[in-house]
């Protein structure tokens, strides 16, 4: 009798039916809250508390040290009437035309490695060999080889394109875009690793059946591919968004020091100068501050907007369908 007790005390303890109401008195939810707490402590004192202070700082003629003045919306008044405030903002968004080139090519080289590409992992290695590289060491390798009078140049007066031979990065019209080569091919082997494993998670039958449908090879990149792996591409791409605003300094830094003049500045170098070389304290905090909004905006145009956009239109298609087939 004792035991039967036990065991429908036991039986009582482990049912299902007990489970969620111990959720709901928090025993597990606390728990996960405290696994939480030490990564939200963090965000909040890395990053948080200091953007917190950056922009107290952006109403102050800032003197580290000093007395530092309180003169409201004068850095960013001053900031906003500089042209070249305006030109570092436009080389900025002359980067973003890189993004389809970033996000497009380790996708379509990930979908190559995919279709049965003898030694597929020897090429992802390769490929992915530069971003294991410091940026400063290949800037000073690249800024040697696209020297006007470097080994690149030389090479194509050898071939006979003499011709094509510019300035690459000490010319204004070839600096950014020389730029934007460079660190596609500094980035392409980690997107390639990305996209390689969003469609090994695609079954095989998908595609073997495209193919007995007869689609080739780039109806299956579009109509399949990219469809199936949309998620990795919206966050590859939120990934280069952040690095063309974040993470430019060493490449530039190394390169160009955003030369020549302020053709290939970014908004990040700009700051650096302003904070370290010239000691423009209050302005390089203000820069800061929009520079930061620029990282949250810009996202929002380029993924939310884009989306809005392809569900109304997908709205009106089918109410437009739908007013053919009630129409006599």
């Amino acid at each position: 009798m004792t035991t039967a007790a036990t065991t429908r005390s036991g039986a009582h303890r482990l049912s299902p039916r007990r489970r969620p109401r111990r959720l709901e008195n928090g025993g597990f939810l606390n728990s996960g809250l405290l696994l939480l707490a030490p990564i939200v402590i963090l965000e909040i004192a890395v990053f948080l508390l200091p953007l917190v202070y950056v922009l107290n700082r952006s109403f102050h003629d800032w003197q580290p040290g000093g007395v530092s003045v309180y003169v409201r919306f004068d850095n960013y008044s001053t900031l906003f009437a500089q042209a070249e405030f305006w030109e570092v903002v436009r080389n900025q968004l002359f980067f973003l035309l890189g993004l389809p080139i970033w996000v497009a090519a380790p996708l379509v080289l990930a979908y190559l490695l995919r279709e049965n590409v003898s030694c597929a992992g020897l090429f992802r290695t390769i490929y992915f060999f530069p971003a294991v590289l410091s940026p400063a060491i290949v800037g000073l390798v690249f800024r040697s080889l696209l020297a006007t009078d470097g080994p690149f140049n030389a090479a194509l007066g050898t071939v006979g394109l003499g011709g094509l031979a510019q300035p690459w990065l000490t010319d204004a019209t070839w600096v950014k875009p020389t730029v934007i080569v460079l660190m596609l091919w500094a980035g392409l082997g980690t997107g390639v690793l990305i996209f390689s494993a969003a469609l090994a998670a695609v079954p095989d039958e998908t595609f073997e059946a495209a193919r007995i449908d007869g689609a080739g090879f780039w109806d299956e990149l579009w109509h399949i591919a990219i469809p199936s792996v949309r998620a990795t591409v919206v966050l590859w791409t939120m990934f280069q968004v952040m690095t063309i605003f974040l993470f430019m300094f060493s490449w530039i830094y190394v390169l160009t020091s955003g030369g020549p003049g302020l053709s290939s500045t970014t908004m990040d170098f700009s700051i650096y100068q302003k904070f370290v070389r010239f000691g423009f304290f209050g302005a390089a905090a203000a820069q800061s501050v929009v520079l930061v909004a620029m990282v949250i905006v810009v996202p929002i145009v380029i993924v939310v907007i884009p989306r809005a956009v392809r569900v109304v239109w997908r709205t009106v298609v089918q109410a437009d369908r739908l007013d053919a087939r009630v129409s006599p």
